[in-house]
């Protein structure tokens, strides 16, 4: 490994350590019952953004620098299944690319604006501490969506970010329609997901594999040549519209939006710019 690729993969490394450093650490202190204050919060959480942000740029820069195109992040197989029937392979990927580090800049930025609004917007208020663990699922969960490089990948931040949602529109439990409201946000986002794995479950079928490189049978996106037809694609494309349509809240599954300003107001803009991240990603993949 030359000294090119030692810098990419600690820049991306830090870029996807980041926000998952932050979810642990407020995790744990919620779980153990020693809740941070407020400003050792909101300056977690800034550190955090500005360490996925910066060596993002850094990234960027670089690979405009070497003509570099695509820098795969790889983390190994998690899980492994192999028999005479069923060979598969959680293999955790990330990588950065023309499309993908536009859309985590954009996450980055516009959680981070978030956060600083948040701070001053809970002063004061009982489930700070709370609110930012959400945040910090929501947050590890667009990394994580942005950068992925295998479906199972993309999965456990899509996954991430629809619990936060619905987590986030049912923040004042204490009443009962921002409960009702959050359980009817995760019920259509269970349907969407049901697309999601189904979608999953044919891109193995078809290519025997879920790395999205498996997709192109030569070359990288979006030089590549496609290893699949028509007919697959177009499957596997109506699948995933579905599931976007379900978590960007796009007709029939808009319902939901409306009622998830139950949430507090930055939670609102959170939504707003989820939704619009999503519905631009599976566009410019389009």
């Amino acid at each position: 490994m030359n000294v090119t690729e030692t810098v990419f993969q600690t820049l991306g490394t830090a870029v996807v350590a980041s926000p998952a450093i932050l979810l642990a650490t407020l995790g744990l202190a919620a779980l153990i019952d020693r809740p941070f204050s407020e400003t050792a919060i909101s300056r977690l959480t800034q550190v955090a953004v500005l360490f996925s942000l910066f060596p993002a740029i850094g990234i960027l820069a670089l690979m405009l620098i070497v003509g570099t195109r695509y820098v795969p992040i790889e983390m190994g197989d998690w899980v492994t299944i192999e028999d005479a029937d069923l060979d598969f392979h959680f293999h955790l990927k990330f990588v950065f690319d023309r499309l993908s580090i536009p859309f985590l800049i954009l996450s980055c930025v516009l959680c981070g604006v978030v956060g600083a609004f948040t701070r001053r917007y809970l002063h004061r208020e009982q489930g700070y501490g709370r609110f930012f663990l959400y945040y910090a699922v929501f947050y590890c969960g667009m990394v994580t969506s942005s950068l992925a490089g295998t479906i199972e990948t993309l999965f456990v931040g899509w996954e991430m970010v629809g619990l936060s949602s619905a987590l986030l529109v049912a923040y004042f439990h204490e009443r009962e329609n921002p409960v009702r409201n959050g359980q009817r946000v995760w019920s259509i986002y269970r349907l969407s997901d049901a697309a999601f794995l189904i979608a999953a479950i044919t891109m193995h079928h078809m290519t025997g594999q879920g790395d999205f490189g498996g997709l192109m049978s030569s070359g990288v996106w979006p030089e590549g040549t496609a290893a699949v037809n028509s007919s697959q694609a177009l499957l596997v494309g109506t699948l995933m519209l579905i599931a976007v349509a379900g978590k960007s809240a796009l007709f029939p599954f808009s319902g939901w939006l409306p009622r998830a300003m139950e949430g507090p107001t930055p939670s609102s803009a959170i939504f707003t710019v989820r939704c619009r991240c999503i519905w631009e990603s599976s566009y410019y993949c389009g």
